[in-house]
């Protein structure tokens, strides 16, 4: 029997509500250590995925799938899969879903970007996964509505996404994907400008530091 699932999104619609989707697939609700990839996803990305999820150990007890599919405003969208009866619960998959060609863009194919900057968009993304669990079900209503409402809540969460990328071992490929983004003609002015305006800068990235910094504890005078 097909199980429904509500995919919890970031998109602000009109009623200032988290959009919620329908899913009719069941792959994601089953714990697998290998990701599911939908029909038609080319190797280059496949292989690229695939090295970048090695190195995110939490994630591999859920179930979890890639898949290329159009989006409207974005080029990639790093999502939980929530069974709408265990809202309030714990159980959960994730969803990776990316678009054929980069946002704005009718000349760069997703499939044909260089290797280092796949490997850079999908640590990015899956670093949104591991901010995810530090929220409950529910709770990725309000981090879904917190998001689409506030440019300084959407800025922190795209920076701690490229953080914890690089505490995975991937500051390398996180540069080398702004670099080709933020430098390339092909990509729009506008996004562009997004990129620039919500995540980490390239010499944040250079900066930013392998693990989490220490908590330094109040000291009375």
């Amino acid at each position: 029997m097909r199980h429904k699932y509500k995919v919890i999104s970031g998109v602000l619609v009109l009623t200032a509500l988290v959009a919620l989707s329908f899913k009719s697939d069941n792959a994601a609700s089953v714990p697998t250590n290998s990701p599911a990839f939908s029909d038609g996803i080319n190797t280059n990305i496949r292989k690229a995925f695939l090295e970048v999820w090695q190195q995110y150990k939490p994630l591999h007890s859920y179930g979890f799938e890639v898949v290329q599919e159009q989006l409207s405003a974005s080029t990639m969208q790093a999502q939980p899969v929530i069974d709408f009866h265990n809202l309030f619960g714990k159980k959960r998959g994730y969803r990776l879903s990316l678009s054929e060609k980069v946002l704005d863009s009718e000349d760069l194919i997703v499939g044909d970007l260089p290797e280092e900057v796949l490997k850079g968009w999908f640590a990015h993304e899956l670093g949104h996964m591991i901010d995810y669990e530090n929220h409950s079900n529910a709770g990725m209503i309000v981090y879904g509505i917190r998001y689409s409402l506030s440019d300084q809540y959407k800025r922190e969460r795209e920076h701690e996404a490229d953080s914890i990328a690089i505490r995975h071992g991937f500051r390398e490929e996180i540069i080398v994907a702004k670099k080709y983004l933020l430098e390339n003609d092909f990509i729009s002015p506008a996004y562009q400008n997004q990129i620039s305006k919500y995540y980490m800068s390239i010499r944040g990235a250079e900066l930013c530091p392998d693990g989490i910094a220490p908590v330094l504890p109040k000291v009375e005078i």
